[in-house]
């Protein structure tokens, strides 16, 4: 299941980002759903989605 997020940027900053996924072949949501992955794995952040898995359990 994917999730929609939005981000806010400057008007430079988009037209950049447009600019540089036009040159490189790359779409813009896919490009930025990469950097987020990468950034969080870098950072070693866990998955915590099996800490939601075991609240559900707990509540019911």
């Amino acid at each position: 299941m994917a999730a929609k997020l939005s981000v806010l940027i400057s008007e430079d900053e988009a037209d950049r980002f447009t600019c540089y996924c036009q040159e490189r072949g790359y779409k813009k949501s896919t490009l930025v759903a990469r950097l987020i992955h990468e950034h969080l794995e870098r950072e070693g952040y866990p998955d915590q989605r099996s800490l939601f898995i075991a609240d559900q359990r707990r509540a019911h």
